[in-house]
């Protein structure tokens, strides 16, 4: 079964005959066969990105306030079919959202109405957004801030590697090379950059809402991600022990005895969070049993059964969203006008 038509780009496809369309399913089942790779390359994009975003406001509300705002903007050029270069987006000298206001960005966000309100101000105060009546504008300043040339040098490599598993399938075609991505992705900077923000938003707001705030994420993260990689190397060594689904995997993990753990001098280095704000939300997160500490003050996964219930269905919905977003955006360079 092909993949539904999204109404909003229907029109840049080549063909009428959608059976031409990646399936969004075989590419998941191809994924999960390659599930180390894919995983160590997709969290290395994931935490570069994440911890990048919030050096600019050292706070991830802030930011995430800021991408649904350019987002407003790209999804706004996709209901008019139009579509701008990277060159071309970032030329101007401000874009605006009309008819936005605190009660929709808080309800898509799930943020409280007075933190986003909050944020707005500190965004207008710091001249990056300009507000006029129930419109708000993003200035150059705003631009700049938004303007992901590491993102894509990054995203590009990881696409480049996710093709070469997807070329071995009659149904993908040949695999594509990292400067064929970066050029698609700069020319077709608007779309691409949507369909980067719908898989992104959704995935922050889940783990904002699961945590209480992205900064407790991303300091647990920060931990898991240690045991993650230590698991890998583990079954790489032993191919007797090779993981078969996501959900295997995610079990694996939780039941993975992690030689090391981190401290929370390393965790502040790795997200630029301050060592004093690390510290708190470690607290927290121990109190909760969302982590455990050994004497050596280094800390790995919790033992809290009810809260790695709901992270599994976590990950597991981002591992399938993620499928989603590289269909979307294989599909688009392989059999939309737009094609490589």
């Amino acid at each position: 079964m092909s993949n539904p038509v999204d109404i909003k780009i229907a029109h840049i496809n080549k063909n009428e005959n959608t059976s031409k369309s990646i399936n969004k399913d075989l590419v998941h089942e191809v994924f999960q066969r390659y599930i180390n790779d894919k995983l160590k390359s997709f969290y290395r994009l994931q935490q570069d990105w994440v911890n990048r975003a919030y050096k600019n406001f050292n706070d991830f509300d802030t930011y995430l306030i800021l991408m649904y705002l350019m987002n407003k903007v790209y999804v706004n050029y996709s209901d008019r079919f139009h579509y701008m270069s990277m060159n071309a987006f970032y030329s101007q000298d401000k874009v605006g959202i009309e008819k936005i206001n605190l009660i929709e960005i808080s309800k898509d966000l799930n943020i409280p109405k007075e933190t986003v309100r909050r944020k707005i101000n500190y965004l207008q105060t710091n001249d990056i957004i300009i507000r006029s009546g129930k419109s708000i504008f993003l200035n150059s300043k705003g631009l700049e801030i938004q303007k992901p040339m590491k993102t894509i040098e990054n995203m590009s490599g990881l696409l480049a590697k996710l093709s070469i598993y997807l070329s071995a399938e009659d149904w993908f075609g040949k695999a594509l090379e990292k400067e064929q991505i970066k050029k698609f992705i700069t020319e077709h900077f608007t779309v691409s950059w949507e369909y980067w923000y719908r898989f992104q938003i959704p995935y922050l707001v889940r783990h904002r809402t699961q945590f209480g705030d992205l900064e407790s994420w991303n300091v647990w993260g920060s931990i898991g991600l240690v045991q993650i990689r230590d698991l890998i190397a583990s079954i790489e060594n032993d191919v007797t022990r090779k993981p078969e689904t996501y959900g295997d995997f995610y079990l694996a993990t939780l039941k993975h005895k992690s030689k090391r753990g981190i401290n929370a001098s390393s965790i502040s280095d790795i997200s630029a969070i301050p060592r004093a704000t690390v510290i708190r939300k470690l607290k927290s997160l121990e109190k909760n049993k969302h982590i455990l500490r050994n004497k050596k003050l280094e800390y790995s996964i919790g033992n809290n059964r009810e809260h790695m219930k709901s992270i599994g269905e976590n990950y597991k919905k981002s591992q399938r969203a993620f499928s989603e977003y590289c269909t979307t955006m294989f599909n688009l360079m392989k059999f939309s006008k737009f094609s490589i």
